[in-house]
């Protein structure tokens, strides 16, 4: 049989899959990537929230696995390529990951009145001038997580102020037969490596606004000392055996359990993190503690937005994003989840532990600069092309002509075609 003819039948069996997901009157079809620890738990309690407050209504769930959502924005281009999309469904809030999907979404200002967040989450989720997302939850990228157990038996002195006193770190821990950083990058997930790379470069000089040009596509990757220089610490922390062996094998929260298990001291990840973390039974600044990536002051900022396709008119899916942006959502969901309430007016006290407190106290002070992340500032292309692009650095991490080449191509790739 004809390769042709193969696709043909696998994308009409695909279709007719998703046919049969059809959402009913008072049904809300929605899609998400939220499968693992804390996460699920804080998805599986706003539905249950939102269903208290619309018994009429029902929910028809679609988790799709995989970290960062790239195989569930597959899955769903090819349902709205069928014409038959979902009520709603999750995306990465952040203008380069809009603007790739405002071709078959409509503008909802008109369901985020009296939305009371910070001006640059607002402006993180307009094109032209638009709102296509509701920001469920804000969470920063450049966190450092410890195993407080490891730390102190081996004498490390919290916080770490700058990337060499990291290094001294590293050492130490490697020294006492522990992994010194967790890294996952399996199942096509190399944007992780990526993320290590952003907390890097938002802890060099200038690597803020580094990182908003780089994101926007306004600079040369290889002629930027601070994009090299981040690249060259990337291969140090390689090099020097500070990462586990089998990182390509392991997917983000699979990584994470790593430090839990008290087999490895650090952990780069956001703070969607801190929810594995608790669903696993660790407590905040018991069993593990939280800081910026040393020598950083920036806040980069990762957040996750529910939209409304075209075509879709129902009243239960604007009721729930319009839910969405209610400060009870927020206080169901983002303890759990582990992140940041968006609305400056939602109830802290009692609700958030010291380590929440503290990454929400950085976003909601004036003085903190707030930039976006990989996952939301840059093209959706961003994520697949230099997921592949770091995974194959890692495979040889030196910091010659081909390697700044080969980044180069990538990028020009994500921001000229």
């Amino acid at each position: 049989m004809k390769k042709s003819v193969i696709l043909l039948l696998i994308c009409s069996m695909l279709m007719l899959s998703f046919t049969a997901f059809s959402a009913k009157e008072n049904e809300l079809l929605v899609y998400h990537w939220w499968t693992a620890g804390g996460e699920k738990v804080a998805i599986d309690a706003l539905f249950e929230a939102f269903l208290e407050k619309y018994p009429e209504y029902r929910i028809v769930e679609n988790p799709v696995g995989g970290g960062g959502g790239g195989l569930m924005r597959s899955q769903i281009k090819t349902m709205i390529m069928a014409g038959n999309p979902p009520d709603t469904f999750q995306i990465t809030y952040g203008t380069g990951m809009i603007e790739s999907f405002t071709s078959v979404l409509q503008p909802i200002d008109n369901l985020m009145k009296d939305f009371n967040v910070p001006q640059d989450v607002m402006d993180w989720g307009r094109v032209d001038g638009k709102m296509y997302g509701v920001p469920l939850n804000i969470m920063q990228s450049n966190c450092l997580w410890y195993n407080k157990e490891i730390i102190e038996e081996v004498g490390i002195q919290m916080p770490i102020h700058s990337i060499g006193e990291f290094y001294v770190a590293c050492e130490k821990i490697k020294n006492a037969g522990y992994t010194p950083l967790a890294v996952g990058s399996g199942m096509g997930q190399g944007y992780w490596i990526g993320t290590l790379y952003e907390a890097i470069v938002s802890a060099l000089p200038n690597g803020g606004e580094v990182l908003n040009a780089y994101y926007a596509g306004e600079v040369i990757p290889s002629e930027n000392e601070t994009l090299v220089e981040a690249l060259k610490t990337l291969a140090n922390i390689y090099n020097n055996g500070y990462i586990n062996s089998d990182f390509s094998a392991l997917t983000w929260d699979q990584a994470g359990q790593l430090l839990a298990t008290g087999k490895a001291a650090f952990f780069v990840m956001g703070d969607w993190t801190k929810g594995l973390f608790d669903a696993s039974g660790l407590k905040a600044n018991v069993d593990y503690g939280y800081q910026s990536f040393p020598g950083s002051s920036l806040f980069v900022g990762h957040a996750d937005c529910f939209v409304l396709p075209k075509g879709v008119d129902s009243q239960v899916a604007k009721d729930w994003l319009s839910y969405l942006t209610t400060a009870e959502a927020e206080t169901v969901f983002c303890p759990l989840k582990g992140a940041t309430p968006p609305r400056l007016d939602a109830p802290v006290e009692g609700i958030y532990d010291s380590i929440a407190q503290e990454i929400m106290g950085k976003f909601r002070d004036p003085g903190v600069t707030k930039i976006l992340s990989e996952f939301g500032a840059p093209p959706e292309s961003y994520l697949s092309l230099f997921g592949t692009f770091f995974s194959e650095f890692f495979l040889e991490p030196e910091v010659n002509d081909a390697t700044l080449e080969n980044f180069d191509i990538t990028y020009e790739e994500v921001f000229l075609y």
